[in-house]
């Protein structure tokens, strides 16, 4: 049989050639927002001495650096990132999964931009040629420390 006569035996059917269909869900194009969220979108908001005060997670710090999360943490236990002063109130009841009741690590707007012009000074946030990041010194979690420090004098 030549391809002429099977596709006139075919010819009847809604797609003509068995086992081609048109695409499903090839027709939705999505689009990305055109405003992309800043690392200061919904700061969470916790009261201190009575005063409701702004602050941020470990994920709005990570995001302003351009960073995961998980290098943030693995800063923090290698003494490259001073450790913050605030965290969240502890959890009622244990967590399971050996995770921590400790509450989360807060920062403050002034604390979080002060890291970030920290990090540009130490080439923390800017990748080389190759495109790879410079992992912060032992000179940038002290100058973070001393900044720390000068906040709560």
């Amino acid at each position: 049989m030549s391809n002429s006569a099977i596709d006139e035996k075919f010819s009847d059917l809604e797609y003509p050639h068995p086992g081609r269909r048109k695409p499903v869900n090839r027709d939705v194009v999505t689009t990305k927002s055109s405003d992309p969220v800043e690392w200061d979108h919904r700061p969470a908001y916790y009261k201190i001495n009575g005063e409701r005060r702004e602050f941020f997670l470990i994920s709005h710090l990570a995001k302003a650096l351009g960073y995961s999360v998980q290098s943030i943490r693995a800063w923090e236990a290698q003494g490259l990132l001073a450790r913050t002063p605030y965290r969240s109130p502890r959890t009622k009841t244990p967590v399971a999964g050996g995770r921590s009741n400790k509450g989360k690590r807060l920062w403050t707007r002034q604390q979080v931009e002060g890291i970030v012009r920290i990090a540009r000074k130490h080439r923390v946030i800017f990748p080389n040629r190759k495109g790879v990041k410079h992992p912060p010194t032992p000179a940038f979690a002290a100058e973070v420390g001393e900044f720390f420090a000068s906040l709560t004098q």
